[in-house]
């Protein structure tokens, strides 16, 4: 479902119609038309037009989020796991949490955003909900909460050693059951065998892996996975075996 056009489409329409664009200080939501050029996905890259408008929240020091096939794919695990009392930190343009309070299962979600900006624009396309609450400081520095399910989306899609000491320092600080970032299925996906047969792998991450892999490998586009950088991915990996 998650590789299926017609799904992150609907996703896409749903959340243009809710989102203006709309500017504070120095961070600004677009609407990108779309272009004949191709599109980026999560774990594929396929010469296909996509011709649908792209919601886009910057700063000047780039793009924040983009609500596109990448982050919709990218998310989708993420949400699907998401139960009981949820911390997120980033709150980007919402669809993340958005998209978990529809789930019965999802009893309170507690967001860190140290953009005072983003909070507002968020609030200016979204009502307040009883589910969630939004805290205005940094992440690092709240204090300890229980947690059922953990998700930190913050690494503008890209896959850097921050992704293990920030597992170091959330977990440090908060009692979390389950751990997850944005990038996570992909990350391990681009892992070569070898490498993971002697690392310690929590079992919900390969639960998640499973079954985006195995939704993947039912599309067309199967054959276009694109790993990311194999000495980055070993970087991490390594990282990662030290702290499991």
């Amino acid at each position: 479902m998650p590789f299926d056009r017609a799904y992150y489409i609907d996703k896409i329409e749903e959340y243009n119609a809710v989102i203006n664009e709309n500017q504070l200080g120095d961070f600004k939501i677009i609407k990108k038309e779309g272009t004949d050029k191709p599109v980026e996905h999560y774990l594929f890259e396929v010469n296909e037009e996509f011709n649908n408008t792209i919601l886009e929240l910057s700063s000047s020091d780039g793009i924040i989020m983009s609500l596109s096939p990448l982050e919709i794919e990218g998310c989708f695990e993420s949400i699907k796991r998401a139960k009981g009392k949820v911390g997120v930190v980033g709150l980007g343009l919402g669809y993340y949490v958005q998209e978990i309070i529809k789930k019965p299962q999802v009893k309170e979600v507690i967001v860190y955003e140290k953009s005072k900006e983003i909070i507002k624009l968020y609030y200016e396309s979204f009502n307040e909900n009883p589910k969630i609450r939004i805290i205005n400081e940094d992440a690092f520095s709240a204090k300890g909460e229980e947690f059922d399910f953990f998700f930190v989306d913050m690494y503008s899609y890209e896959l850097s050693l921050d992704v293990v000491s920030d597992y170091i320092k959330f977990n440090k600080l908060h009692n979390i059951n389950e751990y997850s970032f944005w990038g996570l299925e992909r990350f391990l996906l681009s892992c070569q065998m070898e490498d993971l047969a002697w690392v310690y792998i929590p079992e919900e991450w390969l639960s998640m892996v499973r079954d985006l892999y195995n939704k993947f490998e039912e599309t067309k586009y199967f054959k276009d996975f694109k790993p990311m950088d194999e000495y980055i991915v070993k970087e991490v990996l390594h990282a990662f075996s030290e702290v499991l």
